[in-house]
């Protein structure tokens, strides 16, 4: 533990007091920092570590964190879902998010869960409530991620209106009725409007638990996300949750957080652990921006929160008339991540810099004035499909301006694990890792460097000393595009020698972006 004393001496005590420190100094000379060697070591593992945060970093100097918003696929035109006649007649089916899509790896098959407009084609423009008579849960494929094929409704499931469902695979589930899992609105007349729960054999039809009554009380009538968090061994559920009125103008949107070891056994068994809401900024936050819809996506142990953000709500400066080529600026939603290592403790830096991960379209576009996330993102290969959906106009509100849009789902890309970077200029700059217990025998690099671009790799032991063979100088740069790099360092191929010790890492990069490291167990 490092102490600075301040303390008045007494008299005569001076000779004392220095050969004290004396000793002291002699001690830390040989043993190295002690305020270093007590910091207890991180374990990695062979996990992929993002850099999204400064938990494994102690130090950045010159060093800038970035977010790289992902890319529009298919043209920025929505994805299509087609669904056939009785005649077999392939048609255009209206679907929408909000939706859950996974990724079946054994068939490589996309798997979209959503809402669909039976009857509806694609582009379909409805106004107010008018867009809840047509929907229903719907369940579709695609082998292209981009045209799917509408299978069939939901079987067993009761909506309040909203048609909004969470639907998870959940691999800690070992009785396979149970391994399909589903947040939704199902709240029925003169019910509390909380978030209902049912399981699943196929993920078509459905199974309510608490016998189709909501588990959770009041203001849970957007996204219901339920997700386990192996890291903690317990159920989470996030919904949403108001503090003002229960709807309508006066609403205030927010959101919650329970948690539940036992869904089967216990589905009523919520404790809610946090509730949250903008107000960082001060009391009157909520006329900026209200978080509308939020999930938790967990990527290398790290939890991605998938926000919608509702900006400027209720604010109809621009106008009152439903308005197509215009992207407007207040009344919308924008699709935002914030990342936690607990899931009570977000970092919402990208929300208040107003820097979204999928941006909204420009004037004209099918998505210009409403974003909303879908509930996971899927990775294929080394491609991360980021799915949402979108509109052409604002939110409104009843009775105030409704305006009359049509909806679509669209996706984005973004190569692996490139959602943030810490990035460094044209002069060199320097980061340093706290120190952990070292596992594997390869060091792999998520990194992008231009031409004139490098980064090098030092290994340190506990104290910050380079290890034989492993300085600065000994590190073969790196440069260019590489997804997962091995380090290499001069006559040290393998690293295996230094499995289970304490180790650090020192890095210096020039004109790089560094995504993430792992220090991998190569064959």
């Amino acid at each position: 533990m490092c102490l600075l004393f301040r303390t008045p001496l007494p008299r005569g005590s001076a000779s004392r007091l220095w050969l004290v420190m004396g000793l002291f100094v002699s001690l830390l000379a040989r043993r190295g920092s002690s305020c270093r060697a007590a910091e207890t070591p991180h374990e990695l593992g062979n996990r992929v570590q993002l850099l999204v945060d400064d938990w494994l970093i102690a130090s950045r100097p010159g060093v800038e964190r970035v977010l790289h918003p992902a890319l529009k696929g298919n043209d920025g035109r929505p994805i299509q879902v087609w669904q056939r006649s009785p005649a077999g007649e392939r048609r255009p089916l209206l679907a929408s998010i909000y939706g859950s899509p996974l990724y079946d790896a054994e068939r490589r098959v996309f798997r979209l869960w959503s809402r669909v407009f039976p009857g509806l084609p694609q582009g379909t423009a409805l106004e107010g409530s008018a867009i809840h008579q047509h929907m229903r849960y719907g369940y579709s494929e695609s082998a292209d991620g981009v045209n799917f094929d509408f299978v069939q409704e939901l079987q067993g499931l009761h909506s309040n209106g909203d048609y909004n469902s969470v639907v998870n695979l959940d691999a800690h589930e070992p009785d396979p009725a149970h391994r399909y899992k589903i947040g939704y609105d199902g709240a029925r007349p003169g019910e509390p409007n909380g978030a209902c729960l049912a399981h699943s054999a196929d993920g078509i039809h459905w199974t309510p638990y608490n016998a189709g009554k909501p588990v959770t009380g009041r203001a849970a009538d957007f996204t219901n996300c339920l997700v386990w968090d192996d890291t903690a061994q317990l159920y989470r559920l996030f919904t949403r949750t108001d503090y003002g009125t229960g709807g309508g103008a006066g609403e205030i949107r927010g959101m919650r957080m329970m948690v539940n070891r036992d869904v089967k056994a216990r589905p009523t068994d919520w404790q809610t652990v946090h509730e949250w809401r903008f107000d960082q900024q001060g009391p009157e936050e909520h006329r900026r921006r209200q978080i509308y819809t939020m999930t938790d996506w967990i990527h290398h142990g790290v939890h991605f929160g998938l926000f919608s953000v509702y900006e400027w709500p209720n604010d109809f400066r621009e106008g009152r008339a439903t308005d197509h080529q215009r992207r407007h600026e207040r009344d919308v939603l924008n699709f935002y991540i914030a990342t936690s290592r607990d899931a009570v403790h977000w970092d919402l830096q990208w929300i208040h810099r107003g820097q979204p991960l999928v941006e909204r379209g420009p004037d004209g576009a099918w998505d210009k004035d409403l974003l909303v996330p879908a509930s996971w993102i899927v990775t294929r290969d080394d491609q991360h499909w980021i799915y949402y959906g979108g509109a052409n106009e604002r939110h409104g509100t009843e009775g105030v301006f409704q305006p009359q849009r049509a909806w679509g789902i669209g996706v984005a890309h973004l190569p692996r694990d490139r959602f943030v970077s810490l990035q460094a200029g044209l002069h060199a700059a320097e980061l340093r890792t706290h120190p952990f217990t070292f596992q594997g025998n390869e060091l792999r690099l998520n990194v992008q460097t231009p031409a004139g671009g490098q980064v090098r790799v030092e290994l340190q032991d506990e104290a910050g000393k380079p290890l034989p063979g492993f300085a600065l100088t000994d590190c073969i740069p790196l440069s260019g595009d590489h997804l997962a790099a091995a380090v290499r360092w001069n006559d040290n191929p393998d690293l295996a020698p230094w499995q289970g010790h304490t180790i650090r890492l020192r890095l210096v990069l020039r004109s790089a972006d560094l995504y993430s490291l792992q220090f991998h167990t190569a064959n």
